[in-house]
């Protein structure tokens, strides 16, 4: 009996000592930290994902692991006063071309990373590689373009897409829905930049303009 009652008193005092990751929500800064983490496959390996929560559908699929749902940081957006496009839907994403597709609307963020030896915010630009077909690469015009009720539903798990999506709830306002299915555009990380699989990362995304 006094075996048990140690074993459950250790259990007990591991369970006070783990701290579930979290978000943390700055209104004052208007941004967000997430926990995140590296997946070094998409290092070498494209994909249309820059952050995903780990339990969602796409989990594995993104640059970063999020350790925290893309529901609470819907939500922690909305608390920072941001405004959601809610203007891509799935059908927009059968287009052909970027030229027949639809741009993210929403409110404009800005996503920073740091991790030990960082050396300060890394922009997420600086993070991802985009090679263009025939092209140049073009800034990253990221959008809180919203999709809740998407993401409710079918939980892609999908926090940052690196296109105009149905999916996210922040997308990139620089390559409309299309430009995917048109081979005009990939992404990966940039293994030069990041550092190794398995890495934690804090992922800030902060309001280019803060609410008042």
């Amino acid at each position: 009996m006094k075996k048990l009652f140690v074993a459950l008193l250790l259990v007990l005092a591991a369970s006070l000592c783990y701290a579930a990751p979290s978000l943390v929500v700055d209104k004052e800064k208007g941004e967000i930290i997430v926990p995140a983490e590296v997946n070094g496959k998409y290092l070498v390996s494209p994909t249309k994902h820059a952050l995903s929560f780990i339990e969602g559908g796409n989990g594995e699929k993104s640059v970063l692991r999020a350790l925290v749902s893309e529901l609470d940081f819907h939500q922690a957006l909305l608390d920072l006063g941001a405004k959601p496009g809610d203007n891509i839907k799935m059908e927009d994403m059968k287009a052909k071309s970027s030229k027949e597709g639809k741009a993210a609307e929403g409110d404009k963020v800005a996503v920073f990373l740091t991790w030990e030896g960082s050396n300060g915010e890394v922009p997420l630009d600086d993070a991802i590689v985009s090679e263009v077909a025939g092209g140049t690469p073009r800034p990253l015009d990221l959008r809180f373009s919203g999709n809740l009720e998407f993401a409710k539903r079918n939980r892609p798990g999908c926090f940052v897409c690196l296109d105009s999506c149905a999916a996210g709830v922040v997308t990139n306002a620089a390559w409309p829905t299309g430009a995917l299915n048109n081979r005009e555009v990939s992404f990966r990380g940039n293994g030069e930049v990041l550092p190794p699989d398995g890495t934690p990362v804090s992922v800030i995304v902060r309001l280019t303009k803060p609410a008042l």
